[in-house]
This record gives structure tokens, sequence and C-alpha cells, in this order.
């Protein structure tokens, strides 16, 4: 991730927070590292989920 394009997560519950900490050290990466698998996992399932082009609703 770009260092300009920072994660704001101060909306996320603080039980995500330490579990995503926890997360960090069990597979020894960062925090940041964490996250950024995180938001890239989530863009690949939603591309995932998209409807080919073609197939809208009328």
């Amino acid at each position: 991730m770009k260092k300009d394009e920072q994660l704001v997560i101060h909306h996320v519950s603080p039980e995500v927070r330490q579990l995503i900490k926890v997360y960090a050290v069990v597979n020894n990466c960062t925090h940041a590292e964490i996250l950024e698998r995180i938001v890239l996992e989530w863009d690949e399932q939603q591309t995932l989920s998209e409807r080919p082009p073609g197939n809208e609703d009328e």
C-alpha cells in the first residue's frame, strides 16, 4: 500500500482492532501489513461477487 493511502480504522471496534494486532503477531508481520491483506482480500472478494457486464436488470 502506498504511504499516502493510510487506512482509517477509527470506526472499527476495539475488539476487532485487538484481533488484528494479535493476528499480526501470530503471523510475524506488522499491523499495517495485516490491514493491507484484509483490504486486498476484501477487494478480491468484491470483484469475484460482481456480475459480468451485460447482465444488468432492466
